[in-house]
């Protein structure tokens, strides 16, 4: 069967991606598992912030807010995030102001009084007090995937499960991907395999990009009261945080533990470093976890996703590197994958949300 495109990765990155090839173009979507999002797209605390990553990640997150508000509002609900200094360090709390103040007019300081009455498990002796985003929101992880994968169907994209790639080719004019029960040929294949990606590259003679998996393992737990009205918590060096989840708060010790491109399994050690750090910044009693997971969050060497044709490969295009940001930046850039894919000019919203082409391109990484 022939397609236009063959987007190799059922995740956040290749839905949103195939979402906004339009109704005129044939495409299929190719992943691996028996269910869309199974690896990091359904593995992530789902945040949608400003308040995090480089200028690059700033701007296509705000290009992303209108979808997740206003076009899909299903998609997310306000949370709040408060990121926390422990005492004695005012300065990591002076430098997310400099950082992200002028980019987020509305984000607020807080003292130490402010950040006890928060939630009540930081008292004053234990902060140096800390940085409130009131825009930051939940994001449904699930009810995102959906809409992207609605909007896919319903412009006639074909969207396979339980479909793994086995063989890549050049072939005249194009490509020939292969998996277990099909062969499409294809003008342009999207690489949205996640931390598969460099190995999706080398199966079609590709050069590697150097993605970097890292593991991370997160816990949920009893915080002893309802936390529903609680924001998201983080610390202000970014080494643990909290997130409401229904009655009971997801926890972390944001680990980055370098990985194979895989299945990630829990690790307890680090369970156990995450509450760890979780219960020495705060008063909060961990007695026992409710349930465990974990996650890869693949990143490029310069941590900036990649969105672009191979240089070297006319046809082959790269869509990986999201990272832990690949939720929140999904719509803008699902849209600006979209039409480089088309080789259209990205949308005028994305630009003047300071998105650039050149930064994305996988040009810098060879």
């Amino acid at each position: 069967m022939h397609v236009e495109v063959a987007i190799i990765g059922g995740g956040i990155a290749g839905l949103s991606c195939a979402a906004n090839l339009g109704s005129d173009v044939s495409a299929v979507v190719l992943e691996a598992e028996p269910t869309l999002g199974y690896h990091a797209t359904g593995r992530s605390a789902a945040l949608y912030t400003e308040c995090y990553g480089s200028r690059t990640i700033h701007a296509l997150t705000t290009a992303s807010r209108t979808y997740l508000t206003e076009l899909h509002p299903q998609t997310s609900t306000p949370r709040g995030l408060m990121f926390v200094a422990p005492s004695g360090d005012e300065e990591a709390i002076a430098n997310l102001m400099v950082e992200f103040g002028p980019l987020v007019p509305s984000l607020l300081r807080l003292t130490p009084t402010d950040v006890e009455q928060s939630c009540g498990l930081f008292p004053t002796s234990l902060v140096a007090g800390g940085v409130y985003e009131k825009g930051a929101r939940d994001i449904d992880v699930d009810a995102l995937l959906s809409s992207f994968a609605s909007t896919a169907r319903v412009n006639g994209v074909t969207v396979m499960t339980s479909a793994p790639v086995t063989a890549i080719e050049r072939s005249s004019g194009g490509w020939t991907v292969v998996t277990s029960d099909f062969q499409y040929t294809a003008d342009v294949v999207v690489n949205a395999a996640g931390a598969w990606g460099d190995r999706i590259a080398a199966m079609a003679g590709v050069a590697p990009l150097g993605l970097i998996p890292l593991a991370r393992s997160v816990f949920t737990c009893d915080p002893g009261q309802d936390p529903q009205a609680w924001p998201m918590i983080v610390d202000a060096r970014e080494r643990w945080y909290l997130k409401p989840e229904g009655p009971h708060l997801l926890g972390s010790g944001a680990s980055e533990i370098p990985s194979e491109p895989m299945d990630a399994r829990v690790d307890e050690r680090d369970v156990a470093l995450g509450i760890e750090k979780v219960t020495t910044a705060s008063t909060l009693n961990i007695r026992s976890v409710k349930n465990t997971w974990a996650g890869l969050r693949t990143f490029a060497p310069d941590r900036i996703p990649v969105a672009g044709f191979d240089p070297d490969h006319p046809g082959f295009f790269w869509l990986v590197g999201q990272g832990g940001y690949g939720i929140m930046t999904s719509p803008a850039l699902g849209a600006l994958a979209g039409c480089l894919v088309r080789s259209l000019a990205i949308p005028e919203e994305l630009s003047n949300c300071g998105v650039s082409v050149e930064d994305l391109d996988p040009l810098r990484l060879r």
